[in-house]
């Protein structure tokens, strides 16, 4: 057993008073205070300092800019939250472009907890619509339409905004009587997955309103889309065989008589193969120039249009009617009868130099339809494909260089599906909404004859230029 040890006895500590104050109740108050200071840094201090407020907009409609009415902008009512220094404001509301309205509304200066949480305020604006408003509305979608579809491909960081969902929204919100032409404008453009799930929610969204937007012509398009995007993609096949055109020349110009005839070859009907989809077409009575409009010609139309002139290029280039390789490399003169073909213009100075033909002639000019420039070259497809500018063709019996030489413009508007709906009626509508590209025909000097033929179909921005596009004209 263990001896038990005896402590020694020793005097216990005490600590001395403060001031006064038992050291507990210094601690137990030093405690209390620290708290209070770290609850006024953290809780009560930013919110004093920032003097701001958060606030989140909730509008009927897709597209909504938000902006205060001294003009500065907000952002747009798709969700967000935004911090905005407390006070009195007047929000303004703009679809797509378009004044809608606007709210007075307070953004409380919040204090307490604005580092960790943020008391949301919503504003909530319903807009109506307007002859403006809708026009801005059916604008933006078939601009959008004809925009997104040259993009067939998406990545995480490079998405498809929600075009034809943003569009039925504000049809709905709106409460527009008919989409229906417009909807199948825009159907007419899907060339992406991305773009065709986009459409489906718009009709999910559409679906029980009181819009008028299914006709049977998007009925007939959708079931091939569902197909398509579903992976069985369908195939379409010629029906008749190449047709065989007779011409009759005069002074200049091969004249054909109203004909009905198939376009296209066998293809599948997914994009971009369904470009050459047969498609049989009717044709009016119609004379082709023989040759493409040479730069004497178009010389002396500049001469008469001092508008055109290359050294008017920036005028043009502000004009949105052409771009910076106007002309470039081609020497005009209305003294020298150069027979080279015309080149490196857009397609507005082509319709340009139609209209001015009309004018000091009398007849009615204009660039081919795809229809008409197709039966040209079926009346020329014996003749050898153009591997230069200058092509020497002996044979009179149709016109020369359709094939080879420079791409040639058309006046049909270039929608992707045009081919898998009804072809005449997409023309149609490419005229009502006229944001798309245009088909040009035939390949160039440089393309190889291997690879195109009388039913390749090109694309030409309308104020583009090319050293290796050119356009000859059609008299009615």
């Amino acid at each position: 057993m263990r001896k038990k040890t005896e402590l020694p006895e020793v005097e216990p500590v005490r600590l001395k008073p403060v001031s006064g104050i038992r050291p507990g109740i210094f601690i137990l108050g030093g405690i209390i205070l620290s708290v209070i200071v770290l609850f006024f840094l953290l809780c009560v201090l930013p919110g004093l300092l920032s003097g701001t407020g958060y606030v989140r907009f909730v509008t009927n409609t897709a597209n909504t800019a938000i902006m205060t009415d001294d003009g500065r902008y907000i952002g747009s009512s798709e969700g967000s939250m935004y911090r905005l220094d407390a006070g009195e404001y007047r929000f303004v509301f703009y679809v797509n472009g378009v004044e809608a309205g606007s709210v007075e509304a307070t953004v409380p200066h919040r204090v307490f907890f604005t580092l960790f949480t943020h008391r949301t305020d919503t504003i909530s604006f319903e807009a109506e619509n307007s002859p403006e408003i809708e026009e801005a509305v059916r604008k933006a979608f078939a601009e959008g339409s004809a925009r997104w579809s040259a993009v067939i491909d998406y990545d995480d960081t490079y998405h498809f905004p929600p075009l034809f969902s943003s569009f039925a929204i504000n049809a709905v919100a709106l409460g527009f009587d008919d989409i229906s032409s417009l909807l199948l404008y825009g159907a007419l453009h899907i060339t992406s997955q991305a773009m065709y799930l986009d459409y489906i929610e718009a009709l999910s969204c559409l679906e029980g309103s009181q819009v008028r937007y299914m006709s049977e012509e998007l009925e007939e398009l959708s079931t091939i889309l569902s197909s398509v995007y579903g992976g069985n993609i369908p195939e379409r096949k010629r029906t008749t065989a190449v047709s065989d055109v007779h011409c009759t020349y005069d002074n200049g110009y091969f004249s054909y008589e109203p004909s009905i005839i198939e376009m296209g070859e066998d293809s599948l009907l997914s994009y971009p193969e369904c470009n050459v989809s047969p498609v049989t077409v009717a044709t009016e009575a119609f004379s082709i120039s023989e040759n493409p409009v040479t730069e004497y010609e178009y010389a002396l139309f500049v001469e008469a249009n001092p508008y055109w002139s290359r050294a008017n290029l920036e005028t043009l280039i502000s004009d949105g009617v052409a771009d910076e390789g106007y002309l470039e490399g081609v020497t005009l003169s209305p003294s020298i009868m150069s027979s080279r073909p015309v080149r490196s213009i857009s397609y507005f100075a082509a319709e340009a130099y139609c209209d001015w033909l009309s004018d000091i002639t009398g007849d009615e000019y204009s660039l081919p339809s795809e229809t008409e420039w197709y039966t040209a070259a079926l009346s020329a497809a014996d003749k050898e494909y153009a591997t230069s500018l200058i092509h020497l063709d002996f044979d009179t019996t149709s016109p020369s260089s359709m094939m080879g030489g420079l791409w040639e413009m058309t006046s049909t508007p270039y929608l992707p599906l045009m081919r898998i709906s009804d072809y005449q009626n997409a023309i149609e509508l490419g005229s009502l909404y006229p944001y798309d590209d245009i088909i040009v025909k035939g390949g160039s000097y440089i393309n190889a004859s291997t690879e195109i033929n009388a039913e390749s179909v090109g694309v030409a921005q309308r104020s583009a230029t090319s050293p290796f596009i050119g356009f000859r004209i059609v008299r009615k």
